[in-house]
C-alpha cells in the first residue's frame, strides 16, 4: 500500500512548483477573518435615509451595502468601458 491510501499529505508541487496553499487561498481566509471580526464589533444601529426610505440597519449592513453598491457600480463602467473599446477597434 501507498502512503496516500492512509490519508497522507502527497507533495507534488503545484503548477507553479511550489507545496501547499495557493497565495489567494490565504488572502482570502486572512480577509474573512478580518471580515467577521468587523461584523461582530459593529453591531450598533445607525440612521439611514435614501429618497423615500428611513431605515436603522446595522452598522455594518449599511458599510456592505455600500461596498456591494461601489461593486455593481465598477462592473457597470467596467463592461460599458470594455464595449466601448471593443466598438473602436
Amino acid at each position: 500500500m501507498s502512503d496516500t491510501e492512509f490519508g497522507e499529505y502527497d507533495e507534488q508541487p503545484g503548477p507553479s512548483g511550489r507545496n501547499g496553499p495557493s497565495l489567494y487561498l490565504i488572502l482570502f481566509l486572512i480577509v474573512a477573518v478580518i471580515t467577521a471580526i468587523f461584523i461582530l464589533q459593529n453591531g450598533e444601529p445607525v440612521a439611514t435615509e435614501f429618497l423615500w426610505f428611513d431605515r436603522t440597519p446595522r452598522l455594518w449592513v449599511a458599510i456592505v451595502g455600500s461596498i456591494g453598491l461601489g461593486v455593481v457600480l465598477d462592473r457597470l463602467i467596467l463592461g460599458w468601458w470594455r464595449r466601448a473599446r471593443k466598438k473602436d477597434d
